[in-house]
C-alpha cells in the first residue's frame, strides 16, 4: 500500500490525517469523553441530583461513608464518641440519593443528619447526648480575609475531636458546640491555616493570611507543572488575574509589555486587526525568524493573538535551555506556555466580563492651515535665491485665497488631512463563562467578542472566539478530556495589507497612505475634482489619498478551529500513561474590488488631465489560503520517593507533527459595475491565477529526569531528538540535550544559623544546553524545484527548467545556552529577588548563499549555514509585598540587559550592513558638525556642495573627499532593539477597592528620524505640512532653526545629525477598581460584582520627536500608538 509521504527524498514521515490507527485512537477518547457526557454537575440541589446503586454485605457503616464520598463529593463529618460507625450492615439500594441511604444507615439509632451542600454532619438525637456533649456550648463568628471579606467554605474543627467541625456559610459565618478548654484549626486553601483557643469565649472571629508559599508553589513547565521552590530553569510566570484579563487589549501579546525580564515586547501600530506586538526573548535570537514559540495547552505553533485573553490562566515564559530545550528545534528562541481555564470544583457558576474603550492617537503631527502653509513657500523660494516676482503666490494671490474660500470651500478648500483620515477609536471586549465540576469531571466553556473601529478611516476588526475545556475521571485510575476553541474574524482595511504603507519609498502613485497625505496640500480637496492652486514646483499631478482609501477597501476573513483528546492513565502508584491527539485548522479568504477615480484637476488651467490617481482600471481579486496540522503525543512518567528523602522523576515521549498549507489566488481587472465584486463580473483581458502547497513533518523522542535529595540538592537532565523533513537525509535528525543543577543552600543546616535571621530562602541555579532551529529554512529546501518557462533562448518552447540548486550539507541552527541564577528571599519572603546571567551563542545562521549565486549565475540561491551570532546578558526580577494596617500592596521591580555580537559570518562582508563582533545592523552613518550659519562655515569644510541652512558631514579620514570611507561605527548602540528594558508594577488594595500601575521603558537604541513628516527636500513634489516646517526650519530670521533649510536636499542621507535617542518611559496602564461586599452580593445571588477603570499608554516621556519611540524607523511615521481609556465590569453568578 503506498504511503502518504511529504518528504518524497526520504518516505519516514507520513500524514496522519490519513493514517487509519491515529483515527482509531482519536475515536476511541472521543467516544470516552462522550460516554462522561452523562455525568451531571454540581448545583446548589446536589444531594437531591446524585444518585447510588450498590450492594452492601456486612460492612461497618464508616465503609459505606467512605464509598458515598469515593462516588460523589460528599463529605461526612461527626463524632465517633457520638455516632458508631463500627457496626456492620446489609442491604441493598438502587437508584437512591443519599437521603435514602442515610436513612436506612440510621434507622432506630438515634443519629440524625443535617446536609449542608455537599457536607453533612451527623449527630445523635437530644435524648441521647452523652456526658461529653452536656459539657459543650454553643459558640459563633465570622471568617474573614485580609482585606475584611468574609471567607465562603472555610474549614473549622476542633482539634483532637475526630470529625466535630462545620464550614462557614455565605456570609463567612459559623457556630459550633465545644468545650470550654478546645481549639479551633480554622483553615482554606490558598490561606494559611490557624489554631484559636476557645477559653471562656462565646464569639471567636477570625482573620486568615494568604499563604504566599502555596499560590506560588507550582509553575507550569513544558509537558508538566513543577513547584517552585524546585524549578532550575529560567522561567518567568505571570499569573492572568482579573486586573490584567480585564485591560482593555485587543490580543494577549500586547499585555505581556513590562511583566517579565528578558521578554522585549514591541509594538510598531495600533491599527485594528494589525496591532498585535513583536516578541523576543533574550535578544536577537537568529537573522531568521526570532519569534518565541507558541504552546498554547499543549498545542504548539498557536497564534497568540487570536486567544482571548479572559480565557487565559498562566503565562509560563522559558527563556533558557534547561526550561525551554524540551521543545527542541523550535525553541532556541525561547518558549511561551499559555494555559487556559478549567473546570473548578463546585456548583456551577457563570460570569461575564465586559469592556468598552475610547482610543485617541498617543501623539501626531500638527498640519498647517492654508495660509501658513502658503507662507512657507515664499520662505523656501527665497532661501534658494528665487526672485519674488517668480513666486506663484505672488502678492495678494494668498490674501485673495483666503477670501474666496469662505464664499466657494469646494474649489478654495483649506483641508485638515490628519483629521480627514483619523477618528475616534472604539474597542468593545465581551466574554460569557461557565465553569463547574464534581469529583468525577469539570468544565469551562466561553464565549467572546472582540470588536475594534481603528483610529483611521475604514480600518475595522472583529474577531468571535469560543472555547470548551472538559476533564473526566471515567475510571479511578483513568481520565479522559477534550479541549476545543475556535475564532472567526473580520479585518477591514484600505490600501495595502498593513493598511498604512507598502514599504516602497519610490511609490509617488498614491498607493501608499503615508506618502499620499505626506504630499498633500491644506488647499487640495477631499472630495471633487482634485489638484487645487498647484503652487510654484508643485506636482499638479499629485494623488489624493481619500479617493484612493475610499476606493480601496480589501477584506480579510479567517476561521481557526483547534481541537484536541487525550486519556490519562495510571498504571500503578508513580507511574502514568498520557496520550493526546491535535487538530489545528485554518483557513483565511481576502477579497479586494477597486474602483476608478476620476482625473486630477489643474486649477490654473481648469481643466482635468488625464491620469487616475487609482489606476487605468478596477480590479477584483480573491485570495485564499488553508492549513491544518496535526499532533500526536505518547507519554509516559515515573515518579518515586526513595528513602523518603530522594525524590525521582523520569518522563519519556514520543511525538509526531504534521502540517500542510494550500493556497490559491484569481484576479481579474475591467471591474464593469460598482455593486459587482465577484471575479465573474468584470472582464477576462487582464487575468491571472495562482496556486502552490506544501507540507512539512516532524518527528520527536523527548527524555527528563529529575532527582530531588533532602529538598536541597536538585537535578534535572533533558533531550530532544527532531527529525525534520525540510532536510536532505544525514543531516535531518538533531540531538539537543541539557543539564541543570540547583541548591538550595538556606536548608543547610550548617548555614541556617548564619542565613535565618535575615534570608528566608536561597537557591543557587546553573543550566548548559543545546537548542535547534530549523525555521529559516523553506519546506522545499531539501529538494531541487521545477518552474514553468516560456522561452529557450530567442524560441517559444514550453517546459520547465530547473530553479535551485540542493545544498545537501545544510542543516540546524543550533543554540547553545549557558545559564546561572540566584533566587533569594527576605523578611519571610516579603521581598524577593531573581537573578540570572546568561550567555547564547547560535552557530550555523542560515541564510541564502549570495556565493554560490555569483558561482553559477542561473539558480535562485541555496541556504547555507554561515553565520554565528552572541547574546549575553543579566536579568533582575524584584518583587515587595507586604500589608500595612487593612492596606494590601506590592511592588514588582524588573530589568534586562542585553547585547547581540555578530561572530562569524562566512559570506561576503557589506560595509554598512554586518560587521564582525559587532551588533547585527548596526550604526554606520556619517558624522555631522551641525547647519552651516555662514558661507564662512561652508568654505572651512571639504566641499561638498553646501549652502547656508544645509547639515555639514565630517572629513573623518582627511582625505578631502565625503564618501563611505567617511563613516563611523556606533558598536555599544543598537539600532532594531534596545539594549535596556525594564517594567514596574505598583498594586494596592483596600476594603474592596484596587488599584494598578504598570510602567515600562527602555533604553540603549538610537535611530534615525528621517520620514516624510520632517523632509525639507521638497524642491521636486510636495511635501508635509506640518507646523515644525515653518517654526524649526532654518532661515536667515531663524537661524536657531532645528532643521535644515527648505529645499536642502543634500541633508537627507543618513548622518549623526538626524540620529535621536530611542529611550522612553511609559505609563503602559492603570486600573482603578471596586468589589461589591460579598454581604450585600449574597441577597442578590451574586458571587462576585466588580467595576473597574483603566486606561493604556497614558502618556510616554523621550526625546524621540516621531510619533512613538517603540516604533521601528520608518520614512512612513503616521499610524500612531493609541491611547484609551476604558470601562468595566465583572460579575458572577
Amino acid at each position: 500500500m503506498k504511503k502518504n509521504a511529504y518528504n518524497q527524498s526520504d518516505k519516514i514521515f507520513y500524514d496522519p490525517i490519513s493514517d487509519f490507527r491515529i483515527w482509531k485512537v482519536a475515536k476511541l477518547i472521543f467516544f470516552l469523553i462522550c460516554l462522561s457526557a452523562e455525568i451531571s454537575f454540581a448545583s446548589g440541589s446536589y444531594a437531591q441530583e446524585i444518585f447510588f446503586s450498590f450492594s452492601v454485605k456486612q460492612q461497618s457503616v464508616s465503609e459505606v461513608l467512605n464509598n458515598i464520598e469515593e462516588r460523589s463529593e460528599f463529605h461526612f463529618f461527626y463524632n465517633s464518641k457520638l455516632v458508631n460507625v463500627s457496626r456492620e450492615v446489609t442491604f441493598d439500594v438502587n437508584n437512591k440519593n443519599v437521603f435514602s441511604i442515610l436513612d436506612i444507615l440510621f434507622k432506630n439509632t438515634g443519629v440524625t443528619y443535617k446536609v449542608v451542600d455537599k457536607d453533612i454532619i451527623l449527630t445523635t438525637s437530644a435524648g441521647e447526648i452523652d456526658e461529653y456533649n452536656q459539657a459543650n456550648r454553643k459558640i459563633t463568628g465570622t471568617v474573614k480575609d485580609q482585606t475584611g471579606e468574609p471567607v465562603i467554605g472555610a474549614n473549622v474543627f476542633v482539634k483532637g475531636a475526630n470529625g466535630v467541625g462545620t464550614i462557614t456559610d455565605i456570609n463567612g459565618q459559623y457556630s459550633l458546640d465545644v468545650s470550654q478548654d478546645a481549639i479551633l484549626i480554622v483553615s482554606y486553601i490558598g490561606y494559611e491555616s490557624v489554631e484559636i483557643p476557645v477559653k471562656n469565649q462565646s464569639v471567636v472571629n477570625i482573620s486568615l493570611k494568604e499563604d504566599s508559599q502555596s499560590i506560588e508553589e507550582v509553575v507550569v513547565v513544558g509537558y508538566g507543572t513543577q513547584k517552585k521552590v524546585n524549578l532550575i530553569g529560567a522561567v518567568g510566570a505571570v499569573n492572568v488575574d482579573e486586573k490584567i484579563a480585564s485591560r482593555s487589549l485587543a490580543n494577549v501579546s500586547t499585555g505581556l509589555s513590562g511583566l517579565v525580564p528578558g521578554l522585549l515586547v514591541s509594538q510598531t501600530t495600533s491599527m485594528a486587526g494589525k496591532d498585535e506586538a513583536s516578541l523576543m526573548i533574550r535578544g536577537l535570537g537568529t537573522v531568521n525568524n526570532a519569534n518565541p514559540l507558541i504552546v498554547v495547552d499543549g498545542m504548539p505553533d498557536v497564534d497568540l493573538n487570536r486567544i482571548n485573553m479572559a480565557d487565559v490562566e498562566t503565562i509560563s515564559v522559558l527563556k533558557d535551555a534547561a526550561s525551554a530545550s524540551i521543545y527542541g528545534s523550535r525553541a532556541a528562541n525561547g518558549v511561551i506556555l499559555i494555559t487556559t481555564r478549567t473546570g473548578k470544583k463546585g456548583k456551577t457558576s457563570i460570569s461575564f466580563n465586559g469592556s468598552y474603550a475610547i482610543e485617541k492617537p498617543s501623539r501626531s503631527y500638527d498640519f498647517m492651515d492654508d495660509y501658513p502653509r502658503a507662507l512657507t513657500l515664499h520662505q523656501f523660494r527665497a532661501a534658494s535665491g528665487t526672485k519674488r516676482e517668480s513666486y506663484n503666490f505672488k502678492d495678494g494671490t494668498i490674501d485673495q485665497w483666503m477670501a474666496l474660500g469662505m464664499i466657494d470651500p469646494l474649489r478654495y478648500p483649506n483641508t485638515d488631512w490628519f483629521d480627514t483620515f483619523m477618528r475616534t477609536g472604539i474597542l468593545q471586549n465581551y466574554t460569557v463563562s461557565a465553569t463547574g465540576g464534581n469529583d468525577k469531571s469539570n468544565f469551562y466553556i466561553s464565549i467572546g467578542m472582540m470588536d475594534k473601529e481603528g483610529i483611521q478611516i475604514n480600518n475595522d476588526y472583529t474577531r468571535y472566539n469560543t472555547r470548551f475545556n472538559y476533564d473526566y475521571n471515567m475510571f479511578k485510575n483513568v481520565k479522559v478530556g477534550a479541549r476545543f476553541d475556535g475564532n472567526w474574524s473580520d479585518f477591514t482595511y484600505s490600501g495595502y495589507a498593513d493598511g498604512i504603507t507598502n514599504n516602497d519609498t519610490s511609490d509617488s502613485g498614491g498607493g501608499d497612505m503615508q506618502y499620499a497625505v505626506a504630499g498633500v496640500t491644506p488647499y487640495d480637496p477631499v472630495t471633487g475634482r482634485y489638484g487645487g492652486v498647484m503652487a510654484y514646483g508643485e506636482d499638479i499631478q499629485a494623488f489624493n489619498p481619500y479617493a484612493f482609501f475610499d476606493s480601496r477597501k480589501p477584506k480579510q476573513t479567517r476561521q481557526q478551529v483547534n481541537g484536541s483528546l487525550y486519556i490519562d492513565w495510571n498504571v500503578f502508584k508513580g507511574f502514568t500513561a498520557h496520550l493526546d491527539y491535535a487538530l489545528s485548522y485554518n483557513n483565511y479568504f481576502q477579497k479586494r474590488a477597486d474602483m476608478p477615480t476620476g482625473a486630477a484637476y489643474n486649477f490654473q488651467k481648469d481643466s482635468d488631465i488625464g491620469r487616475y490617481y487609482v489606476g487605468y482600471e478596477a480590479g477584483v481579486s480573491n485570495d485564499n489560503t488553508t492549513s491544518y496540522k496535526t499532533q500526536l503525543n505518547a507519554r509516559l512518567n515515573y515518579d518515586a520517593t526513595i528513602a523518603k528523602d530522594h525524590n525521582i522523576g523520569a518522563m519519556f515521549v514520543y511525538s509526531e507533527e504534521y502540517w500542510h498549507t494550500r493556497s490559491t489566488g484569481a484576479s481579474r481587472n475591467d471591474r464593469l459595475h460598482p455593486s459587482t465584486s465577484e471575479i465573474n463580473s468584470a472582464l477576462t483581458n487582464v487575468q491571472s491565477t495562482s496556486g502552490s502547497s506544501a507540507s512539512e513533518g516532524l518527528r520527536s523522542y523527548i527524555g527528563r529526569l529529575n532527582y530531588n535529595a533532602y529538598s536541597k540538592y536538585l537535578l534535572e537532565f533533558s533531550f530532544r531528538l527532531d527529525g525534520s523533513s525540510k532536510f536532505v537525509k544525514g543531516h535531518q535528525f538533531g540531538f539537543f540535550p541539557t543539564v541543570a543543577v540547583g541548591w538550595r543552600f538556606t536548608e543547610e543546616d550548617f548555614l541556617k544559623k548564619y542565613l535565618s535571621s535575615w534570608l528566608s530562602s536561597g537557591k543557587l541555579r546553573a543550566s548548559w544546553g543545546k537548542m535547534g532551529d530549523n525555521s529559516g529554512v523553506g519546506r522545499f529546501e531539501q529538494l531541487e524545484t521545477l518552474t514553468a518557462m516560456n522561452y529557450m533562448g530567442d524560441d517559444v518552447v514550453k517546459g520547465f527548467v530547473n530553479k535551485k540548486m540542493i545544498n545537501k550539507d545544510l542543516s540546524w541552527e543550533i543554540s547553545t545556552d549557558v545559564n546561572v541564577g540566584l533566587d533569594l528571599g527576605f523578611l519571610n519572603n516579603r521581598l524577593r529577588a531573581e537573578i540570572d546571567f546568561y550567555n547564547r551563542l547560535r552557530t550555523g545562521m542560515n541564510r541564502p548563499s549570495q556565493m554560490s549565486v555569483h558561482l553559477t549565475g542561473a539558480y535562485s540561491a541555496p541556504r547555507a549555514n554561515i553565520g554565528d551570532l552572541r547574546n549575553q546578558g543579566v536579568e533582575l526580577n524584584l518583587t515587595w509585598k507586604d500589608k500595612i494596617g487593612t492596606v494590601d500592596y506590592s511592588v514588582n521591580l524588573n530589568g534586562a540587559y542585553n547585547r547581540t555580537t555578530l561572530k562569524e559570518w562566512n559570506e561576503f562582508l557589506s560595509r554598512g550592513w554586518v560587521f564582525l563582533n559587532m551588533p547585527y545592523h548596526f550604526l554606520y552613518t556619517y558624522e555631522d558638525d551641525g547647519i552651516a550659519q555662514t558661507w564662512e562655515d561652508i568654505y572651512s569644510h571639504t566641499p561638498q556642495g553646501l549652502a547656508p541652512g544645509d547639515v555639514i558631514r565630517k572629513d573623518l579620514n582627511g582625505d578631502g573627499i565625503i564618501d563611505g570611507k567617511d563613516r563611523k561605527a556606533y558598536p555599544n548602540i543598537q539600532r532594531d532593539s534596545p539594549t535596556t528594558t525594564f517594567g514596574l508594577t505598583l498594586t494596592a488594595a483596600w476594603k474592596g477597592f484596587d488599584i494598578s500601575m504598570l510602567f515600562n521603558g527602555a533604553m540603549g537604541r538610537k535611530d534615525y528620524w528621517i520620514t516624510d513628516f520632517n523632509n525639507t527636500a521638497f524642491a521636486d513634489r510636495r511635501y508635509a505640512s506640518t507646523w515644525d516646517h515653518w517654526t524649526e526650519s532654518w532661515s536667515l530670521e531663524n537661524r536657531g532653526g532645528e532643521w535644515p533649510r527648505l529645499g536642502s536636499s543634500t541633508s537627507r542621507s543618513d548622518n549623526s545629525y538626524w540620529l535621536y535617542n530611542m529611550s522612553y518611559l511609559r505609563m503602559k496602564n492603570i486600573m482603578l477598581g471596586y468589589n461589591i461586599p460579598t454581604k450585600i452580593l449574597s441577597k442578590i445571588s451574586m458571587s462576585n460584582l466588580r467595576f473597574y477603570a483603566s486606561a493604556e499608554n497614558l502618556f510616554t516621556i523621550t526625546q524621540y520627536p516621531g510619533l512613538d519611540p517603540e516604533k521601528k524607523n520608518s520614512s512612513r511615521d503616521l499610524y500612531p500608538i493609541n491611547r484609551s481609556f476604558s470601562l468595566g465590569i465583572n460579575v458572577s453568578f
